[in-house]
């Protein structure tokens, strides 16, 4: 991961985290709107009035200035000059290592300096705040935080879904991430009111969870290795499930080197999930790809031994056809040969195949489950590794990720 990508990611868990904490002490039915109309999270009162709030992390500044402000200080003296009679309170949450702990009010110097910048990346900002425009007014409403590093608020996090008092649940390893990942989807919905939640509905959703989840928002957190172990540990009795049905969803770009990756992953879980006379059920492999990427994954694959269902007959897919049963040839109670090994579907050309048939178990390797791909009845796992060694590891096909 590149300095530029790694820092992006951080600052997205700063904010997620300081979500999840809003939430956590807000009242249960207080609304919070994440990536709110207004800044990162809006928390509407019961009286109407709005705490808008954008998260920084600054953690490689020596120390603080006004310009590290400039672009959201600007950002919501726009909001605010469209609206002035409007009841919203604006608050800038960052954390710069130097600074600590303290809250204090925004000074008309530091919003006079930032609407005088000559910095072309905010000079259109500027051009769009409606005039006449009151500084030393604005002052009043804004907050400058000086919040906590990353690994200080994700204990903080945890600390207050401990009070939840979830029953026989893992904080560090299940409640966190699922609420983390939870946040991180609501996040990138579009219609506004699909991103407005509540501490009863994030309790409700929390108290429902039983198993870990993999994003690539989890495995930028302080405790990868002990989620990794953790879903690891999870799946190994499903694992070990000689008739277990089971189904993979594989988003190409989610996951690095997909394509030199995918026969050798592939070939490894056959020879060890898909060898016995007990391994009855069909792996079947779906892939966010066209059929002429399912042809080619299927000759490769055959140049390894293993023989591929596609569906086609011809330049048709046959969904009856996809679904069949090998035919085994046996002998002493080992089978000699199978028909096929694997059901390989390519679903951007066959997107509605999988609602023929359901799975016990779908591994989804993204970082988002799919809203056209229905999981309902199903042994779900949100498998979203960076690369396949982890999936590998966590899949009980090699004793290390790194």
């Amino acid at each position: 991961m590149t300095r530029v990508a790694d820092s992006t990611i951080k600052g997205f868990l700063y904010q997620f985290n300081k979500t999840l904490i809003e939430i956590l002490d807000s009242e249960p039915d207080k609304e919070i709107t994440i990536e709110g109309v207004i800044e990162d999270i809006d928390i509407t009162s019961n009286t109407g009035e709005v705490t808008a709030i954008q998260c920084k992390y600054h953690e490689s500044a020596s120390s603080f200035t006004t310009s590290l402000i400039y672009k959201p200080l600007l950002q919501m003296a726009e909001a605010y000059s469209k609206s002035p009679t409007t009841k919203i309170k604006y608050k800038i949450f960052i954390h710069v290592p130097s600074e600590a702990g303290s809250v204090r009010k925004i000074t008309q110097t530091e919003i006079d300096a930032a609407l005088s910048t000559q910095d072309v990346n905010y000079l259109k900002i500027v051009q769009r705040i409606s005039q006449p425009f009151c500084s030393s007014t604005f002052a009043k409403l804004v907050d400058l935080e000086f919040g906590p590093s990353l690994d200080t608020i994700e204990d903080i996090a945890k600390e207050k879904l401990d009070l939840l008092k979830i029953k026989s649940s893992d904080t560090s390893c299940i409640l966190y991430p699922n609420a983390i990942s939870q946040i991180a989807k609501k996040s990138s919905l579009t219609d506004e009111a699909h991103r407005k939640t509540t501490k009863l509905e994030i309790e409700k959703f929390l108290s429902g969870v039983t198993n870990t989840v993999i994003t690539k928002w989890t495995l930028a957190l302080k405790n990868k290795k002990e989620i990794l172990q953790s879903m690891r540990k999870q799946l190994k009795s499903n694992l070990n499930t000689n008739s277990q049905s089971r189904y993979f969803y594989f988003e190409q770009n989610s996951i690095n080197d997909f394509s030199n990756n995918i026969v050798t992953f592939i070939s490894n879980f056959i020879s060890i999930y898909h060898c016995k006379p007990s391994h009855i059920k069909t792996p079947l492999f779906a892939i966010d790809c066209n059929r002429g990427t399912i042809e080619d994954l299927a000759f490769r694959l055959y140049k390894k031994g293993i023989k591929s269902n596609t569906g086609l007959i011809g330049n048709n897919f046959i969904p009856e056809e996809f679904y069949k049963e090998p035919l085994l040839k046996k002998s002493s109670n080992r089978i000699e040969e199978r028909e096929f090994h694997v059901r390989l579907l390519a679903l951007t050309d066959y997107p509605n195949v999988l609602a023929h048939k359901k799975s016990d178990e779908f591994f989804f390797i993204c970082n988002a489950i799919p809203t056209n791909v229905d999981t309902s009845d199903t042994n779900v796992h949100l498998v979203g590794v960076n690369n396949f060694n982890e999936l590998e590891y966590v899949m009980y096909l090699r004793e290390t990720y790194e």
